[in-house]
């Protein structure tokens, strides 16, 4: 008898002991430093000490500047960050011109949104917010340039976008793959610009530049929408403009270099 209760109240005392450690979690966010004047939550101790402390006084100045209220908070998996009720407890009230950031480097996507004001998704369309978490938070770029590179980034693309006026159409900023994507469309232009003005009248085309009217439709797409346009409407640099033009230039020459190099040598008369 006196065997089975010692077992028994050993197995009382395991599950009191799991009961309180699976309880841990939800008491652990009882933390007084997750307070209003709180802008970064560093719950997964993705940003050292010296930058969570600049980028929460960043935050806060913008917040006093613009009236944005922007804040952020990282996990690092379920169970690591105070649930949705704590942080609005914490942060709230939530309105218009809130916004919070969440980076989980646990999560397929770095970057979450779990509360979008109405008037920054006016001022920042949809496809913008796509585009925002795509950027910054797929894994290839969060691989290379390193969490604490993708938080401060992001941050700072979120907070100069808010902070213009009319907003942002695109999310700044031209990534590396992305201007080869320009820079082959721009080149695939002018190569369909170049076989085309090599078209021999025919019909009702009487001149070689009508060709070049009748494709441009093609040729202006690849080279315009897809190779300048992305450019132009990311950064201000010229260079990968003048890159792209001087592609199409490429492309479009290249027709006529081909046919120059590939061209039989002329007879020589026979005496």
């Amino acid at each position: 008898m006196t065997g089975l209760r010692c077992t028994v109240a050993a197995a009382l005392s395991s599950l009191c002991m799991m009961a309180g450690g699976a309880a841990m979690p939800l008491v652990a966010w009882a933390d007084p430093t997750l307070t209003r004047s709180t802008y970064v939550y560093d719950a997964g101790r993705l940003l050292g000490s010296e930058k969570r402390d600049r980028l929460d006084s960043e935050l806060a100045e913008f917040s006093r500047r613009t009236g944005w209220n922007v804040r952020v908070v990282t996990s690092y998996g379920p169970g690591t960050r105070p649930d949705e009720t704590e942080i609005r407890a914490a942060w709230g009230p939530l309105d218009k011109r809130s916004v919070i950031v969440e980076y989980d480097a646990t999560a397929p996507s770095l970057i979450n949104l779990p509360y979008i004001g109405d008037e920054a998704v006016v001022l920042l369309r949809r496809p913008w917010w796509f585009e925002f978490k795509g950027r910054f938070g797929n894994l290839f770029y969060v691989r290379e340039q390193g969490e604490q590179t993708a938080i401060l980034a992001s941050t700072q693309v979120l907070m100069g976008c808010l902070a213009r006026p009319g907003g942002c159409a695109v999310v700044p900023g031209l990534p590396e793959e992305q201007y080869y994507f320009t820079l082959v469309t721009s080149i695939g232009g002018g190569l369909v610009a170049g076989f085309v003005s090599k078209l021999e009248p025919q019909g009702f085309v009487q001149r070689r530049w009508v060709w070049l009217l009748i494709f441009s439709p093609l040729w202006a797409s690849l080279f315009i929408n897809f190779g300048l346009g992305p450019v132009v409407s990311r950064t201000d640099d010229k260079l990968p403009v003048i890159g792209n033009c001087l592609g199409f230039a490429l492309g479009a020459a290249s027709p006529y270099l081909v046919q120059r190099i590939l061209a039989p040598p002329p007879l020589k008369d026979q005496q």
